[in-house]
């Protein structure tokens, strides 16, 4: 990109950005300003070798820390930990913080923007002698044979709206002391089928004397039951009651229902997904992407959009923010719920969870939704590359009963059109800080959530599985309503 005449040319480029920090550099200047000196100089010149080693370079050094530069995660992820394993004796304490992001270059060769900002405040929250990543990071690197990392969950950085997925990159004694416990259960597991080998012959023994005794013990009974029968013969005897059925067990695809009136739920074994949309897909928005591989964990997604008649049980049950939505003059019943914010779905949730007795049940986050709308597939709609007035409703004048159409290759109707779905997350223009573990992204102050699916007057492009919409967390839409999830027991 060029600015304005007269100014410099300044290039953006994608890098993974490692920011180092020396811990207690003020407390150590105090003590002694020249030893000090002395240590930082020499650590900034290892830091440098090691650089320039794994193919990365120094492009910023201030008093207390430094910041390299490397063309891809793999590189940076072996600097990272030769710096962190082979410290000399007598080198200070160091965190150090990794993404992967777009970097601003400057005429000077120097490096700015959201990647740089991203990386540093990373190592401000990473404890001494560790290195504390991006998700970005992690999945970019992941397969580097040297990588091992460990979720540390996800946590808000200083100016940045989202909060990020974060991981600690294991070092060479914490990859030491998890393989040692493998080993140690192999061993411990290997032992056991050797005392088993070993006093089998014993055992084999004691198991032919046992069921010997209990065929004795089952002959004695079954010759007293026979006894009893023989008494009991001509008494009359009431004929019990049926036991009740157990449920099936929750299988992906078993629909459930928690109570009269709950929505139908079905099961999803969850699994890997790649979410977002390639560059050449027809109606793609800028906000879709980059593609990043995610992984949704199991849980139960409602087979079908909330209804008016559910909203309704809500309503005449105390709940739902004593609101009811206009229909529109098309009907009630079984036609989705809309007109509805994302403010009125959670007040149902609530009451729905009092309903179920338990805190089951909520909004899908954004990720769970796209993987159940894509339903195992990886083109725009459930269906293939495109999409009919036969398989969703979409550019008419109002919606249509729920389960009108086909249902998915997930037994879900309708996550394609009828009417736009809230999601829990908050609205973010991209992924780039988007979790890799399907759950939402959230922010402290958040005025406009996501909806996904597209409404009854859409054209077919917002209906696409990756197609994203946002609005006024209190907006009430004509169009927008929502479906609900619900945690596995």
């Amino acid at each position: 990109m060029t600015e304005q005449p007269g100014s410099e040319e300044r290039t953006i480029r994608l890098a993974s950005i490692v920011s180092i920090d020396i811990v207690g550099f003020s407390t150590m200047s105090e003590r002694d300003q020249r030893n000090a000196a002395r240590k930082v100089e020499n650590l900034r010149a290892r830091v440098e070798r090691v650089a320039i080693a794994n193919g990365g370079r120094l492009f910023n050094t201030a008093g207390d820390g430094f910041m390299l530069e490397f063309a891809s995660a793999g590189q940076a992820l072996g600097a990272i930990q030769e710096i962190l394993d082979k410290r000399t004796k007598g080198e200070p304490p160091i965190r150090v913080g990794a993404h992967v992001g777009d970097v601003i270059v400057t005429a000077t060769d120097d490096l700015l923007g959201h990647g740089v900002n991203v990386a540093a405040r990373l190592q401000a929250l990473a404890e001494p002698g560790t290195a504390l990543v991006s998700s970005e990071f992690r999945s970019m690197a992941r397969n580097s044979p040297q990588s091992a990392f460990q979720s540390r969950g996800q946590k808000p950085l200083d100016n940045i709206d989202q909060r990020v997925q974060t991981f600690e990159i294991l070092s060479k004694r914490q990859k030491f002391a998890r393989a040692s416990r493998r080993v140690g259960w192999m061993a411990a597991a290997a032992a056991a089928v050797g005392v088993l080998i070993y006093f089998s012959p014993m055992l084999f023994g004691f198991a032919q004397d046992y069921m010997r005794t209990q065929q004795q013990t089952a002959a004695q009974q079954q010759q007293q039951q026979q006894q009893a029968v023989q008494q009991l013969a001509a008494t009359p005897v009431e004929t019990p009651a049926s036991p009740v059925e157990e449920p099936p067990t929750r299988v992906p695809g078993y629909t459930f229902s928690d109570c009269t009136g709950c929505p139908e739920m079905t099961v999803l074994a969850g699994g890997l997904f790649v979410m977002g949309s390639p560059d050449n897909e027809p109606g793609r928005g800028r906000d879709e992407g980059p593609l990043r591989e995610v992984s949704v964990s199991p849980f139960a997604m409602g087979k079908y959009e909330v209804t008016f008649s559910q909203w309704d049980a809500c309503l005449a049950g105390g709940g739902c923010n004593g609101y009811s939505p206009p229909d529109g003059g098309w009907g009630r019943g079984d036609r989705p719920v809309t007109g509805v914010s994302w403010e009125d779905a959670q007040a149902y949730v609530s009451w729905l969870n009092a309903q179920a007795g338990g805190q089951q049940y909520r909004l899908p986050s954004e990720a769970e939704w796209e993987y159940a709308a894509r339903s195992g597939q990886n083109a725009a709609y459930a269906f293939g590359a495109r999409v009919t007035q036969t398989q969703a409703t979409f550019q008419t004048r109002q919606t249509t009963p729920v389960g009108a159409h086909e249902g998915n290759a997930f037994n879900l109707y309708d996550m394609h059109g009828n009417a736009g779905e809230w999601v829990t997350d908050c609205y973010a223009p991209n992924y780039n800080l988007a979790p890799i573990d399907g759950i939402a992204v959230q922010a402290d102050e958040c005025r406009r959530r996501v909806y996904r699916g597209g409404k009854f007057n859409d054209q077919a492009p917002v209906l696409r599985a990756a197609a994203r919409r946002s609005n006024e967390f209190n907006s009430r839409t004509q169009g927008i309503g929502f479906r609900v999830a619900r945690a596995l027991d």
